[in-house]
């Protein structure tokens, strides 16, 4: 049942070597990249959960405990696997464009962004309620914060982390498992699991930071980190130029927490706007008006320059900053653009690869199936690239795939029980001296429209 193709991508991303640098193994049972890839087809099996997997698709796969047993390790470093696997996807994609001749076009860009998960059951570890701005109301679940890789006209997923709120579900349950320790006291201290519970206390923008650092360090040359303006504070800003990655990013108006110098006073981001609105050009090709300027950061030597924009028929306005002030502004609503990768990344993985459609009650599964998430967007990416057609394409190619070895098996065992069948109703005629019938029956079997009305014994 093992996809050729998904073998050979296996092999070629040395995804067997990965997981056991991660500590992804297991003593005795099934192997564990098998284990791995019965739950990397689940999606593409148009199924959520891996009971569905077990009871409808494969009469020969494991029993549910296996995988569930596998997730729920706290042992197993997912966020280390990913870190890897990421790395060698950039890295054989950057040697493709090499090959083609594209090098000139290989500007890098680091890539921040945070999506909420909603889940139903009061009882999942960590879950709390979180205000969703799409909704306009509080939702029950967990916001992923993601930092990926925009190369080779790419998105490639690095790292994630899960942020809560304060406001937790009161709700206990009856049940007996629910009155023992919880896991957070069982497991060992310095395991990859309690780490992240412990990473759980931390803000966002410190394990944005703590997640950049790490990125910095595993993909050299990356000038840019590209984020909303919820990411833009001042404070935030000036500390990941002083890690020499500059930053281009959308504003928002903060007063209490932005100010800005332009010629010795300071304006906040609206005040800016109303010295510079008349001052606005019109973009022909594109219907709007733009302006830029180079303000100071108070407090700091850093400069930053703002671009505003302003859409006709439109009351509101945007602006967009860089702290490379050397950029012109339709270089900066450039590289900005490349943010919406993510958004795209975020809609395939919610509607087509189960990302946050996991059903399970604690903090190391869910962390495992966001892993195994972005492990098939990876693989994905990789064959879209070495393919060159679109990611759509290369998902709905194995989807059909699958979908025919699915099928094919479920045939092939459908002929294997009829001849077994045959096998055990001539071996009772010749038991019971019928020899004349048994070859009859045999005779027969390849012309299954003349079998005869024979008496069989029953072999239930």
């Amino acid at each position: 049942m093992f996809d050729s193709t998904i073998s050979s991508v296996f092999h070629d991303l040395k995804i067997k070597q990965l997981l056991s640098k991660a500590n992804i193994t297991k003593r005795c049972g099934i192997d564990t990249t098998n284990v791995v890839y019965d739950l990397f087809t689940v999606p593409f099996l148009m199924i959520n959960t891996v009971c569905l997997f077990v009871r409808n698709q494969f009469e020969e796969a494991a029993s549910k405990d296996v995988y569930y047993r596998f997730l729920d390790n706290a042992n197993y470093n997912w966020h280390k696997f990913i870190i890897g696997l990421s790395g060698i996807v950039e890295g054989k994609l950057t040697t493709q464009m090499k090959t083609d001749g594209q090098e000139e076009k290989s500007e890098k860009f680091f890539v921040i962004d945070d999506t909420i998960t909603e889940i139903t059951g009061k009882l999942v570890e960590k879950a709390s309620y979180i205000y969703d701005h799409t909704k306009g109301r509080c939702v029950l679940g967990f916001q992923k914060l993601v930092l990926g890789l925009f190369s080779t006209d790419r998105f490639i997923p690095v790292i994630s982390k899960i942020c809560i709120s304060s406001k937790r579900p009161n709700k206990k349950s009856k049940a007996t498992k629910y009155f023992k320790k919880s896991k957070e006291e069982r497991i060992r201290p310095d395991s990859p699991g309690a780490i992240e519970r412990a990473d759980l206390d931390n803000n966002k923008l410190e394990k944005t930071f703590s997640m950049l650092m790490e990125a910095k360090r595993k993909f050299k040359g990356v000038r840019f980190v590209l984020f909303d303006s919820w990411f833009a504070f001042n404070c935030f800003i000036a500390r990941i130029k002083s890690i020499e990655i500059d930053v281009i990013c959308q504003l928002k108006n903060m007063p209490k927490a932005n100010g800005y110098i332009y010629k010795g006073n300071q304006y906040s981001l609206k005040g800016l706007y109303a010295l510079v609105k008349y001052n606005m050009r019109t973009v022909k090709k594109y219907g709007y008006k733009q302006t830029s300027i180079c303000v100071g950061i108070p407090k700091t030597d850093l400069q930053m320059k703002i671009v505003f924009i302003h859409n006709d028929g439109e009351l509101g306005w945007h602006a967009f900053s860089s702290t490379d002030i050397s950029f012109p502004a339709k270089k900066i609503l450039e590289y900005y653009s490349k943010r919406w990768s993510i958004e795209v990344f975020y809609k395939n993985c919610k509607q087509y690869l189960n990302f946050g459609k996991e059903q399970m009650s604690n903090l190391d599964s869910i962390i495992a199936s966001d892993a195994l998430v972005f492990m098939r967007y990876l693989v994905l990416t990789y064959l879209s690239a070495i393919n060159n057609i679109g990611f759509f394409e290369t998902l709905e190619k194995k989807r059909l795939d699958i979908k025919i070895l699915t099928y094919g098996a479920r045939l092939m065992n459908f002929f294997l029980n009829q001849l077994k069948y045959y096998v055990e109703c001539i071996c009772d005629l010749i038991l019971e001296n019928k020899n004349n019938e048994a070859i009859e029956l045999l005779r027969s079997i390849f012309n299954p429209t003349q079998i005869p009305q024979l008496e069989f014994v029953n072999l239930k």
